[in-house]
């Protein structure tokens, strides 16, 4: 949720600012008149709080003289009064819910001060979508074979690493299993993904709940606007739809000591997505599905930690790909592509051959105080003994699914296997190679 001051205070800096990102967003429009509104309500009720005192103050001195003839006319309008402020104390109420519901729909502001992986461009770079993303950095050329590797799918179906006909026969469409060395291999990625994190980085693992309430949803601003693409039971509670939604809520209306900051915790878990906005792409394979794995990076930080947090992350993200030696570039969104809740964000994009192109894999942001604010995650100061807004960042560390096909096409052979990158065979009891059994 954004600063409220910010629209009340700096309101033509914060529209302009929220302007780049090419979108229309109503909420503002409603927030100017239902603010408005708010505030001649409350002083109106200010205004009937000073009256009462002031009658107090008047049947007091009335009852002191035993004039019963004006303290009978001076109840009278407390009567009154005590029924004006009870309306419009409903009336406030009302209002302050239209407008944190308004408020959970106006997007996060962009950086427009760091460039923390070297770039040239400082701040987000403005643009109207991903055609106006900037390229940080590649590294590893795709490789140039004699051969013309299959799609992960067909490989995949090949080899006896997915069933997609009896995932759909139980699921429905963009259902799937994992099988054998598929499966293994997706455990060795899950594994491999949260050694590196926590060994080499001093992230702490977390299994969180995949079943949440509504409230932390709309705190971290996927309410309502991304409702459409959740799954939700009958009762209104809602599937993660990536791990960042329960972790980061995880210490929702919490006072943080300061000196434990920054908290750094992954997760690997399944997630689920409706794809509602996605029919007709990706409809093969597992690149776009309902039910998916990612390994997930999450930092609660003080405000002053959390630039050199979000380039740890991205390079934690990085090594993942180094390690493997996966094709891969990075990519700084534009302010159009940057999603609402972010200040900034860079993704890491894989060569998918199948695709002939790089698709995204990882997806770091940093969030400020964004979140924290919609979920009231506060810290308290040592200095000033007084609570702010922690920030929050949220990195995917990596996209396993994608992770998977990644290497299930990248790594092929001339006779039809799949070659086991190095760093994955110790979770693989060794094998060098998926092949037919």
């Amino acid at each position: 949720m954004i600063d409220i001051k910010l629209l009340r205070n700096e309101w033509n800096k914060t529209i302009e600012n929220i302007k780049l990102r090419c979108k229309n967003y109503q909420a503002l429009d409603n927030f100017s008149v239902v603010d408005e509104k708010w505030r001649k309500v409350s002083t109106e009720l200010q205004a009937l709080n000073t009256q009462k005192n002031e009658l107090s103050k008047q049947i007091s001195a009335y009852v002191a003289q035993n004039n019963t003839g004006q303290v009978a006319q001076l109840k009278e309008q407390v009567l009154k009064n005590k029924q004006l402020t009870e309306n419009l104390e409903k009336e406030s109420v009302e209002l302050e819910n239209q407008l944190k519901m308004i408020m959970f729909s106006i997007p996060n502001i962009l950086d427009s001060e760091h460039n923390v992986l070297g770039e040239s461009t400082i701040g987000v770079p403005f643009g109207e979508d991903e055609n106006k993303n900037i390229e940080v950095r590649r590294m590893y050329e795709p490789r140039k074979l004699d051969f013309t590797p299959l799609p992960h799918w067909e490989i995949g179906v090949k080899l006896g690493l997915l069933d997609f006909n009896r995932g759909r026969k139980i699921g429905g469409e963009r259902m799937y299993f994992f099988t054998g060395d598929g499966a293994r291999l997706l455990r060795a990625l899950r594994n491999f993904t949260l050694d590196l994190h926590i060994n080499e980085a001093g992230y702490s693992e977390v299994l969180p709940p995949i079943l949440l309430n509504a409230e932390p949803l709309y705190g971290l601003g996927k309410l309502p606007l991304f409702e459409e693409d959740m799954y939700q039971t009958t009762d209104r509670q809602f599937l993660a739809g990536t791990e960042e939604h329960p972790i980061t809520a995880m210490y929702m209306n919490e006072t943080l000591d300061a000196s434990a900051l920054p908290i750094k915790l992954t997760s690997s878990a399944t997630s689920f997505r409706k794809e509602a906005g996605s029919a007709g792409k990706d409809t093969r394979g597992i690149l776009r599905v309902h039910q998916f794995y990612n390994t997930e990076l999450i930092n609660f930080a003080l405000p002053s930690q959390s630039w050199d947090l979000l380039e740890e992350m991205c390079l934690q993200a990085e090594k993942v790909l180094k390690i493997l030696e996966i094709p891969y570039r990075i990519i700084k969104l534009c302010s159009g592509d940057t999603g609402d809740a972010a200040a900034t964000t860079y993704d890491f994009e894989v060569w998918v051959p199948s695709n002939n192109t790089y698709r995204e894999i990882s997806s770091c942001s940093n969030v400020l105080d964004y979140q924290a604010r919609g979920l009231s995650i506060k810290y308290l100061d040592p200095a000033t003994k007084k609570t702010n807004y922690v920030h929050t960042l949220n990195g995917t560390g990596v996209s396993l699914n994608r992770l998977w096909i990644a290497i299930v096409e990248n790594f092929q052979t001339a006779d039809g296997k799949i070659e086991i990158p190095r760093a994955l065979r110790g979770y693989m009891n060794n094998q060098e190679f998926i092949e037919a059994k």
